[in-house]
């Protein structure tokens, strides 16, 4: 990573209006950015508005970032954040399931690893593009951006068994998907 020192550099350029310090910082944290936004989204357009919006909000709010910790943590917190406001503004309808009409699926031993490591990068964000858009959103909350069940509960008004529920389904969708690839 470029030094903490440049980045801060363009932030506090970028507070006097720099809109060359803007395209700098945009250029230079884009691709993780847009990594986050392809997590949430169900196509790379609905991705780039995510991103566009995210980098909006990080170039309104850099009076709120207080040149403390990491940069990078605090834009990718809003980017993430900026996603999920998206989700819950244009889903229509929210599939919640409840833990108690769930039975455990049972999946047969499978080596996830040798297929995962035979894919690209790009593939497995599509698999987790075709997740339901609430299980993906838990999972992405939960593997990627690092929130507890709690948090992902009180975000999204549900239940922390709920929220285990969806990663657990999660992981055994793309468990399941990951068997149609030839890993032989």
């Amino acid at each position: 990573m470029r030094e903490q020192s440049e980045v801060l550099q363009w932030v506090q350029d970028c507070r006097k209006g720099s809109t060359r310090a803007q395209h700098k910082l945009f250029k230079y944290f884009y691709g993780a950015a847009m990594s986050i936004c392809m997590r949430y989204a169900g196509s790379t357009d609905e991705a780039a508005d995510m991103l566009n919006e995210g980098f909006l909000k990080v170039f309104s709010n850099l009076d709120k970032y207080e040149n403390s910790g990491s940069f990078e943590a605090w834009l990718k917190r809003v980017v993430c954040n900026t996603a999920l406001d998206y989700r819950r503004r244009y889903d229509k309808k929210v599939d919640f399931v409840d833990i108690d009409d769930v039975q455990d699926s049972c999946l047969s031993d499978y080596n996830v690893n040798d297929a995962i490591s035979k894919i690209s990068s790009n593939e497995i964000v599509r698999l987790i593009q075709q997740l339901p858009p609430v299980t993906r959103m838990v999972f992405n909350m939960f593997l990627f951006e690092g929130f507890s069940h709690r948090e992902i509960a009180q975000q999204l008004d549900i239940t922390e068994n709920t929220s285990a529920w969806h990663v657990n389904s999660a992981r055994n969708r793309l468990k399941e998907a990951l068997k149609h690839y030839d890993i032989e």
